[in-house]
Parts: structure tokens; sequence; C-alpha cells
């Protein structure tokens, strides 16, 4: 499904996949995958990318057991 700009058409299949979404719990949640790709779309070209609703794979890590 395409998503438009202020430059036109971007098509999700060539907006690249973060490594903060490969990490992500929600990224194979069908019910988040729209707000998702709007997330990076927007920021696909940005250096840094940020995302409030990041859920870790790993669950909350607790810097009382990082040694």
């Amino acid at each position: 499904m395409p998503f438009f700009d202020s430059e036109g058409i971007v098509l999700p299949e060539n907006t690249e996949l973060r490594a903060a979404c490969k990490l992500c719990d929600r990224a194979t949640d069908p019910a988040d995958e729209v707000i998702c790709t709007l997330r990076r779309i927007a920021q696909r070209d940005e250096p840094a990318f940020k995302c409030a609703a990041f859920v870790s794979i790993y669950g909350i890590l607790n810097d009382d057991i990082i040694v």
C-alpha cells in the first residue's frame, strides 16, 4: 500500500527497516504495522531513528542484573 508525502508516493517496500525495528517486539504485530511503517517513512532521511513505541524483544532491562 503506497503512502504519500510532500515528495510524492512512498512505497513501504523501499523504506529501510531500521535496527531498532528488528529488536522491537511490536514489529511482528499486525495491529502496529501501519504505525511502524509511517514512523519509518517519516524518519527515513534522519540519521538517528527515534520511536516512542519501542518495546524490546528482550523485555525490560534491569540495571541491577547487568554486570
